[in-house]
């Protein structure tokens, strides 16, 4: 059977469609004369576009409606249900798709004729969990799975223009600390945050611009860290606004080192294959493991308070003095020729 359109629902967070990324390039790699196309929220849908692996996008109005008159138009030959809620079920349930499938999980599992395991194992990131989706499908369709790339977004050609833009200064290392949160984990409180950029900076053996990225409600908490920071002469600088996510998302493989808790721009971080130090709580469903990013394992680093229903949700735990230390050890080992 030729496939000319699949349709793939992901309309949540932008670290969850980050982590789909994986997923797309299987089913893109696998069927590249195939138009893949996603359903995503209002917010990702210029970073959705500009996924190499995606070729249209249905935005959720959040008119169910005219979104299944919309889907109905493009006479999709599969969708894949990575986001399953039973809202899309009643969406897609009377539609003209030949192929549906759906993660075996939630009550309403049991209405999709075609459904597979997409739970990912322990050890797993959840990243896989998208995979096993997909790879569920191609082998239903006797297709063969393709190897995953070791960078989701090769960008390289614009990395000197956005080290400019960022100030990069001759050998200098951009150090990249996003020090708000919009993940399931919280992330350090803000003096943490300022002795720990104070302690890498007089810890590692190389020259580093440190930059604060932030969104628009976390513009006081960036600037209260640099106003700190500065006066320890640390060379540090607030990021200049860019005009859209896919912008920012870009201008992140300028970074030598991204630094942040559980949040989208720290898997932003990880397509580019950029070295990540996350900050987790410390819980027994091992958040560092399931939410580590997109980097290759020997570029993640992670750190937790101590694991305890008391002590695990505490981010002022976090051992700062351990953690500059580990953090100045690998940039000197990593970037030292």
């Amino acid at each position: 059977m030729i496939m000319k359109r699949i349709l793939v629902f992901r309309h949540d967070k932008i670290g969850d469609f980050v982590l789909l990324w994986p997923a797309l390039s299987l089913l893109k790699n696998a069927m590249p004369d195939t138009s893949i196309e996603v359903f995503v929220t209002p917010v990702l849908k210029s970073f959705a576009l500009a996924c190499p692996y995606v070729d249209h996008v249905i935005v959720d109005s959040g008119d169910d409606q005219a979104i299944r008159k919309e889907i109905d138009a493009r006479q999709y030959d599969a969708a894949l249900v990575s986001n399953s809620q039973f809202r899309i079920y009643k969406i897609i349930r009377n539609l003209n798709i030949p192929y549906v499938l759906a993660p075996k999980h939630n009550w309403y599992q049991y209405f999709y004729k075609n459904r597979t395991d997409a739970q990912y194992k322990v050890g797993e990131g959840c990243w896989r969990g998208g995979c096993m989706l997909i790879e569920a499908f191609l082998t239903a369709h006797n297709m063969t799975i393709p190897a995953l790339p070791k960078r989701y977004w090769d960008v390289t050609a614009e990395r000197e223009h956005w080290q400019q833009y960022y100030g990069k200064q001759n050998d200098e290392k951009l150090i990249f600390v996003h020090p708000g949160t919009g993940g399931s984990s919280g992330s350090l409180p803000t003096k943490d945050f300022i002795k720990l950029i104070t302690q890498v900076d007089q810890s590692t053996q190389h020259k580093c611009r440190f930059v604060l990225t932030f969104s628009g409600e976390e513009a006081n908490l960036a600037g209260a860290i640099f106003d700190e920071v500065s006066k320890q002469g640390v060379n540090i600088t607030l990021a200049k606004p860019l005009k859209d996510l896919t912008d920012f998302a870009k201008s992140i493989v300028a970074a030598d080192m991204f630094m942040a808790g559980s949040t989208g721009p720290l898997h932003i971080a990880g397509l580019h294959n950029v070295p990540t130090v996350g900050f987790y709580a410390g819980r027994k469903s091992q958040p560092k493991v399931r939410w580590q990013t997109l980097s290759e394992q020997h570029k993640r680093l992670a750190f937790t308070p101590p694991e305890s229903k008391r002590t695990g949700r505490d981010m002022s735990l976090v051992d700062i003095d351990y953690t500059a230390k580990s953090i100045a050890e690998f940039l000197n080992t990593y970037y030292t020729k």
